[in-house]
């Protein structure tokens, strides 16, 4: 069964062209390293107020999907971070991802380096 990450950004007055632009660019530096056989992160055509997109995590095993899910999360946390004044929600399905104004997007075991580290060892072989 897929696992879908839902994101859209919000805000009173229309994105610029220039964040449009940054945010495009976060997404794809994040996409260039992302390590998994899945859908990259893309963002729709902005409209007025907003910029959105969904993904589908990995799915070859667990640790993949939460290891995906770290990695789309600090990316969306880089694109929250270089828009300023914007309101978010994010989801995996229809699941809340917590924000934290220090950690950014995410639970805290997605950010510490052991618990990744432990995570891909985890993994089974390809």
């Amino acid at each position: 069964m897929a696992v879908r990450l839902h994101y859209r950004a919000t805000r009173p007055r229309a994105l610029s062209a220039d964040e449009v632009t940054t945010a495009r660019a976060l997404v794809a530096a994040h996409n260039a390293d992302f390590p998994y056989d899945a859908e990259l992160l893309t963002l729709a055509a902005p409209g007025d107020e907003a910029l959105e997109g969904t993904t589908t995590l990995p799915e070859q095993d667990p640790f993949s999907t939460l290891l995906g899910l770290a990695h789309w999360c600090r990316a969306l946390t880089e694109v929250r971070r270089a828009l300023p004044g914007t309101q978010w929600e994010v989801s995996v399905d229809d699941e809340p991802v917590p924000w934290d104004d220090e950690g950014g997007f995410g639970w805290p075991e997605q950010r510490d380096p052991a618990t990744l580290d432990l995570m891909r060892d985890l993994r089974p072989s390809s």
